[in-house]
């Protein structure tokens, strides 16, 4: 076995800071604790369970207050054979994790209780839903890589549970057992390369100055299987190609289920490659496999999107193609565009699925078409306006180009910022007045979120790894966006339309009798 390094241990000081550490993941499994009770009343632990869920939402907040005021810090519990010394690390990276796991599963656990009151098996929901988000916050915040591997797979075992909660309603069981085979496969790939590492190097501190380095570099010819194992898990959690799947079959499961995905599940794989970044961006070949599986999986599901009849599954689709391109960035070593991709889409996303209801038209309500909408060329200036005002607001903040990823984040946010600018010109009365007005707000809120995602990128930066030999040009990921743009003038002819519509539509089928069920 090597020889690992001398540990560097971070600042442990910060009692309090430690102190509110634990309470942000523990207070979710005493939540899951109070509502696995088989006496009482139901109504009041799962009131309790909601209460401690926003207890560990604010207590992540206060967690990231500490670092922000004095720097990382470290909580170590006690040293576990074969796992090495167990706690958890709070840094930029992993207390911000911490922050939106917690933030998302507490608004879930809020909505259930008012979606979900009185119906069966609503504690086994919500029980489920605080396990979750404890699993999801270890792997978030692990002091070593047996502790986070541990957490993984229990994240995915209890969101089957979640999932399977409200096995009355129709297509539940099946498309549950189908989340199940998934998971579990990316999760036995990442169980594999824990029990390589661990035979040839021994426990893995992340907490240690350069302790994944050493191990990564110790591995010999098993790095690059490693490599590939940590890829696969990533994979069969984002639902990416040939493991996509299980996400489509989560639309018969109720909506604060759908919702729930966003708090560390299906950004999991995200979160895996960034905090093993060091460990997996050594290979050409996992990377390589990372890039050309993501692109693929992205571009196919963007064409999927328009194509899906439902207003959830139109959602799942959209969540593949974007975890898609976060698993691409991580691949060409941009783990900060794909670090603030992973935060903006989780809390976007989650709001659109607690909000699907309404999308749906009522009977009789005809969708809005204004009379008199904005020329092209007006929309064109209203989208460069808008971009110019990102793209300054960015450059303002110091630290956020600092990254090799900067021009990625900054090409991310200009994108959000034209599709955005563009599908409200094209919404927007044509008034000269009211137009005007408009304008200077849209102008305006786009500036705040070149800001927003600036200051999210430098106060990230620091905490983020480099990417290693194996990565990629970071200019691939230009050939998924030109493919993505390509696609669907590819299939623009009528043979082509009605082939790919068939496809497409068919891609992940959750069973039939599953959609006209869910809630």
């Amino acid at each position: 076995m090597a020889r690992a390094p001398r540990a560097v241990e971070l600042d442990v000081t910060d009692v309090p800071g430690e102190a509110l550490l634990a309470l942000a993941v523990c207070a979710p499994l005493v939540g899951a604790g109070v509502v696995a009770r088989s006496t009482g009343l139901g109504a009041r632990r799962v009131d309790a369970a909601r209460t401690l869920a926003w207890i560990a939402a604010a207590s992540a907040v206060g967690a990231l207050v500490a670092v922000a005021v004095g720097g990382p810090f470290a909580l170590r519990v006690a040293r576990v054979p074969a796992l090495g010394t167990v706690g958890l690390l709070a840094d930029r990276l992993t207390v911000t994790l911490l922050v939106l796991v917690a933030g998302v599963g507490a608004t879930v656990q809020s909505y259930s209780l008012r979606y979900l009151r009185g119906s069966p098996n609503l504690e086994r929901l919500v029980g489920a839903t605080s396990a979750v988000v404890c699993a999801m916050g270890v792997v978030c915040a692990a002091a070593t890589f047996g502790e986070m591997v541990v957490a993984w797979v229990a994240a995915g075992a209890t969101f089957a549970v979640a999932m399977g909660a409200r096995r009355d309603l129709p297509g539940v069981r099946r498309s549950t057992r189908r989340t199940i085979a998934f998971l579990a496969t990316g999760d036995a790939a990442l169980v594999v390369a824990l029990v390589l590492v661990t035979d040839r190097v021994g426990p893995v501190d992340l907490g240690r100055a350069g302790g994944l380095q050493f191990a990564a570099s110790s591995l010999g010819a098993l790095a690059t299987p490693v490599a590939v194992l940590v890829v696969v898990a990533a994979l069969a959690r984002c639902a990416q190609i040939p493991f996509g799947g299980w996400l489509p079959g989560t639309v018969s499961a109720p909506t604060p289920v759908s919702a729930l995905l966003h708090a560390g599940i299906v950004n999991g794989g995200g979160v895996l490659l960034i905090r093993l970044g060091v460990l997996a961006s050594g290979s050409g070949l996992a990377m390589a496999l990372a890039l050309a599986s993501a692109g693929a999986g992205a571009v196919v599901a963007a064409l999927a999107v328009p194509r899906k009849p439902d207003v959830k599954g139109a959602l799942v689709m959209s969540t593949m193609s974007q975890m898609g391109f976060m698993v691409a960035e991580c691949a060409v070593g941009a783990y900060l565009a794909a670090a603030v991709h992973l935060l903006g889409h989780a809390m976007y996303k989650a709001t659109l699925f607690l909000g699907s209801g309404s999308q749906v038209p009522r009977r009789g309500q005809a969708p809005h078409r204004p009379d008199r909408t904005w020329p092209a060329a007006g929309r064109l200036l209203v989208a460069v306006l808008a971009t110019a005002a990102a793209a300054s607001a960015f450059w303002v903040i110091p630290g956020a180009h600092a990254d090799r990823a900067a021009v990625v984040l900054l090409v991310f946010a200009a994108i959000t910022v034209v599709t955005a600018a563009w599908a409200w010109s094209a919404r927007a009365p044509r008034a000269l007045r009211v137009g005007v007005v408009s304008l200077a707000a849209v102008v305006v809120a786009s500036a705040a979120y070149g800001l927003v995602v600036a200051v999210a990128g430098a106060w990230l930066a620091p905490a983020l790894p480099r990417a290693g030999g194996g990565s990629p040009a970071i200019w691939w990921l230009l050939a998924v966006a030109a493919a993505g743009g390509a696609a669907p003038r590819a299939l623009g002819s009528a043979r082509a339309r009605r082939w790919s519509t068939a496809v497409l539509t068919d891609i992940g089928r959750a069973p039939v009798e599953a959609v006209a069920g869910s809630r």
